[in-house]
């Protein structure tokens, strides 16, 4: 008897053969494959490579042409790009003909059931497998779901078909609706929305809007500077001086502020009226479920909530942490499974100690409210055995630590209130302090302030150094960030915990959103819901994919047919869309002047001295600089980088007050020329060069000089032949020319050495266009280079022929069976390739 198990990814196949035996690694096309023998029986473990099938018209029409319905199911290898699907699919093709059981053994969820389902279907031909579900990828979980099966959940099946269906239909349909409303008013631009993507953005705009309504309020605050009796600032530390506020915070009248202030002005003493202490105990916060973990993850490492879904998978099919999307806040019941996981932390000196004392005191985590039948909590289940990349290990860390911090005790914290005298006006100090660590030892990403207020009684007597009335205004809103909206998203029921990182990434790459530290919303992200609120609001509110949201976990429950979900919402976006097409070309104009509008903005970096607009300016060949919209009054231009993304982070300079750009994750002042460009060893450099007065270093490459020039980065040298000669060097006298050690075989340009993640590696100096890549060969070997990517088919047939008839020839082995006509053509192809290589 032979079983083929079904995978989700590769190295999760690999995982799976290892725990249940010895696995002899295969490969088809260079697919690998796993066959393994256990309980007397051989099984293959195979993979997919995520969906292997993928949603696409029957028959395709033609761009202007919606709404469209006739969809079906189809090998993703024919979407351009996804070509290397097919020889996934070949390999399970091929291993279902020997085999007579099935195993499902995707992820568990409705993602991994569908694509544990269709491959199983598709490509097997069955529809009937044992189902392994598992939360980690440790030997004894994958085991315990080997040894007890389950069978397919076809609830879930038909919840994961319907939702891409669903999807599809008011993905595909508005967005071509929106893009030929653009077409009618003579323009082109890529637009898209959906059925979550299209509410989710609506509030985002509304929260915009909110914010640039927004009129601001006057107030006044009145403060007073303490200092001890000894003439020094009372201050928990040198650079916080300690300040009484008035016990009203804010006088809405400036009249009442004055007559408050009038009584304090000039004041020297504060006298201590009352003071309050109160302790409080604050819990661990629950193991992370993957929201939260998004959440966290951004406000510790700026990671965005796509990232940390992706990291923590990769954690995941490691085998170091448990499955992460879960909607759960509760580790696993199971105490053995449990201490297996603490004694393997053990052997972790990071964590070793806490794990230690969980065991021996044998405590309990404290839980969430939320819970999902199908996961636990995100956790770890082993220590990394090799080291791990940079951004794998910090959220391995957070995870670890949140999953650890919830056995522990409680923290403890002293906040006190101090009433103050002064003249009649009664003032208030607060101070806060951490009495005893407890859990937040070990989860230190929760930052507690500490303003611990110096020892005093009633009656004491404060010295004043100072009094102000200081006159503000209040706030707008605050923008969503990447963190908060992920909770406003789950809060709204909008999307799914696997979807929402996706929806986020698509409205900042349709442009819709821009992530400067807060999500604020382009005019064109406006200009979209708007219009669509004016011509077909449904399509933007919240209660219409909710109700499909409620539709799809009722199908999931067997409470309601799939077909007839999917047939309500055809008749429903058929009715939407009949009323846009209608009002086309009024949808089109508007949105015109929108995206014309966000084309503006997304240009302007920041304001001239002159007062116009400093706005980034592209010419014909790609070229770009940064002008003044006051061009020609006002001339200013300053040089940007040709090559790579620029984001406008809306900051100035300190030191000359002009806007600064992003530039490859760095911000840089616009002004080449601002000693803020320079490190300070660079300027150490400069100024060693001038004080020696060092005279002009000859280029390397030509008969030009290198003189001190200014980039993108900082100061360098670089040859007076430029752009003839490109040759630079840094100020310590090192050259910035890439090794070039060949000539690229797929474009001919130069090979040179590049240092990536990895280490080093050969690359084509005409990346990106030409991607091609080498390794580079350890010491010892005969070739410098070992290629990465195969020679492909680009081989012709007649060179296989050519060294197949030179060994023949050299080797005297030609088989009798050869014909003539075989050996005369082999001998002319033996002698033109016997030339070749003396030439």
């Amino acid at each position: 008897m032979t079983g083929l198990i079904i995978c989700e990814k590769p190295n999760v196949a690999k995982k799976i053969a290892d725990a249940l035996g010895k696995p002899k690694k295969k490969s088809q096309n260079k697919v690998p494959y796993y066959e393994v023998d256990t309980q007397g029986k051989t099984y293959y473990v195979a993979s997919a490579v995520g969906h292997l099938y993928t949603l696409i018209e029957k028959n395709k029409t033609k761009f202007g042409d919606y709404p469209t319905y006739d969809i079906d199911w189809a090998p993703a290898s024919t979407v351009e790009g996804k070509e290397y699907v097919q020889k996934y699919i070949n390999v399970l093709k091929k291993l279902s003909k020997d085999a007579n059981e099935y195993y499902v053994a995707t992820d568990w969820d409705i993602e991994g059931e569908l694509i544990g389902y269709h491959a199983l279907h598709y490509a097997c031909g069955q529809d009937i497998a044992k189902r392994m579900r598992f939360s980690s990828l440790t030997k004894k979980e994958i085991v315990k779901s080997f040894e007890n099966t389950d069978s397919i959940d076809f609830g879930l099946v038909d919840a994961g078909d319907s939702r891409h269906k669903i999807d599809w239909f008011f993905g595909i349909n508005i967005s071509r609706a929106l893009m030929q409303a653009i077409s009618s008013a003579k323009r082109w631009k890529t637009m898209s929305t959906g059925r979550v993507q299209g509410p989710a953005l609506a509030f985002l705009v509304e929260k915009e809007l909110e914010i640039q309504k927004f009129i601001p309020v006057p107030y006044w605050v009145i403060n007073a500077n303490l200092k001890d009796n000894n003439g020094n600032s009372v201050s928990t530390n040198e650079e916080a001086p300690l300040i009484a506020t008035h016990e009203i915070d804010k006088f809405w009248d400036e009249e009442e502020a004055n007559n408050a202030y009038s009584n304090v002005e000039g004041q020297k003493e504060a006298i201590v009226e009352e003071i309050k202490k109160n302790k409080k105990k604050i819990k661990p916060y629950p193991p992370f479920d993957l929201g939260t973990l998004q959440r966290e993850s951004h406000n510790a490492f700026r990671y965005s909530p796509k990232r940390t879904q992706e990291i923590a998978q990769k954690l995941y099919e490691k085998g170091y942490c448990s499955y992460p999307r879960t909607s759960s806040q509760k580790l696993p019941k199971d105490a053995e499974y449990m201490n297996e996981v603490l004694n393997k932390l053990l052997k972790s000196k990071e964590y070793g100690k806490y794990a230690s004392e969980i065991l021996e005191k044998n405590l309990k985590p404290i839980e969430g409210k939320k819970d999902d039948p199908a996961h636990p909590a995100i956790h770890p289940v082993d220590v990394p055995k090799e080291a791990l990349p940079d951004d794998e290990q910090k959220l391995y860390n957070l995870i670890a630590r949140r999953a650890l911090a919830a056995f522990w005790d409680d923290a403890e914290r002293e906040y006190s209130k101090v009433t103050l005298n002064i003249n009649g006006e009664k003032f208030k100090l607060s101070g806060s302090r951490t009495t005893h660590e407890g859990w937040h030892e070990i989860y230190y990403f929760t930052k507690f302030d500490e303003n611990e207020l110096p020892e005093m009684k009633k009656g004491t007597i404060l010295s004043i150094e100072s009094t102000e009335k200081l006159s503000k205004e209040t706030k707008p809103p605050k923008r969503y960030t990447m963190a908060s909206i992920i909770k406003e998203l789950e809060t709204r029921q909008l999307g799914t915990k696997a979807t929402r990182a996706d929806i986020l990434e698509k409205l900042t790459k349709r442009g819709y959103v821009i992530e400067d530290g807060s999500l604020s919303v382009t005019e064109l992200g406006i200009g979209v819901i708007e219009t669509l609120k004016k011509y077909c609001p449904e399509i933007v509110e919240e209660t219409l994919t909710r109700d499909l949201e409620d539709k799809l976990e009722k199908i999931q429950d067997h409470k309601i047919k799939k077909e007839q979900v999917i047939d309500e919402t055809k008749v429903k976006l058929s009715q939407i869309l009949d009323e846009f097409r209608k009002k086309e070309k009024e949808i089109g104009a508007e949105l015109v002047e929108k995206i014309d509008s966000t084309n503006r903005s997304l240009q302007i970096i920041g304001k001239c001295n002159c007062g116009g607009d400093l706005i980034i300016i592209k010419y014909k060949g790609k070229s770009r600089f940064v002008g003044c919209s006051n061009y020609p009054n006002c001339e200013i231009t300053y040089p940007l980088p040709q090559k790579g993304a620029i984001k406008i982070p809306n900051k100035v300079c300190e030191v000359c007050g002009l806007p600064i750009i992003n530039y490859m994750g760095k911000d840089l002042c616009v002004n080449i020329e601002c000693s803020s460009r320079i490190s300070e060893e660079d300027k150490k450099l400069l100024e060693k060069i001038e004080n020696e007065k060092e005279g002009e270093k000859k280029c390397p490459k030509c008969d030009g000089v290198l003189t001190i020039k200014r980039g993108a980065f900082g100061v360098f040298r670089g040859c007076s032949n430029y752009p003839t000669c490109k040759y630079t060097e840094n100020l310590k006298g090192e050259s910035n020319e890439k090794e070039i050690v060949g000539k690229c075989p797929k474009c001919g340009s130069d090979l040179v050495k590049r240092k990536g993640r990895f280490g080093e590696f050969i690359g084509c100096s005409n990346y990106p266009k030409c991607r091609h890549t080498e390794k580079i060969k350890k010491e010892g070997e005969e070739d410098k280079v070992e290629k990465k990517e195969t020679k492909k088919a680009t081989t012709k047939k007649s060179t296989a022929k050519k060294t197949t008839a030179k060994k023949a020839t050299t080797k005297k082995t030609t088989k009798k069976t050869a014909t003539k006509k075989a050996d005369s053509k082999t001998a002319t192809k033996t002698k033109k390739a016997t030339t070749k290589k003396k030439e």
